[in-house]
């Protein structure tokens, strides 16, 4: 599984628990790891090919989600269409 979407499937765990409890608070770790992985998506092409293809297979699948991250928010981090990165 591609890092981001471990990093994001963590943040958005302790974001549905801290949901539950008001007066709880997201942990340093889930956004620390978040942040480290959108940063290593950004400076790595291997990083963003990777998350390319888990997205394609997963739309050619139908799923909405991979390992509970929405389909939408991983779109959100591709490129857009101008180099034809994402696209086979």
């Amino acid at each position: 599984m591609s890092h981001i979407i471990k990093a994001l499937a963590g943040l958005l765990a302790d974001a549905q628990r801290c949901s539950a409890a008001p007066s709880c608070r997201l942990s340093r770790g889930s956004l620390a790891d978040a942040l480290q992985a959108l940063e290593h998506l950004n400076e790595s092409p291997a990083a963003m090919a990777e998350l390319c293809a888990a997205v394609a297979d997963a739309e050619r699948r139908g799923a909405i989600d991979i390992d509970g991250v929405p389909l939408v928010l991983l779109r959100c981090l591709l490129p857009a269409d101008t180099t034809g990165v994402c696209h086979e």
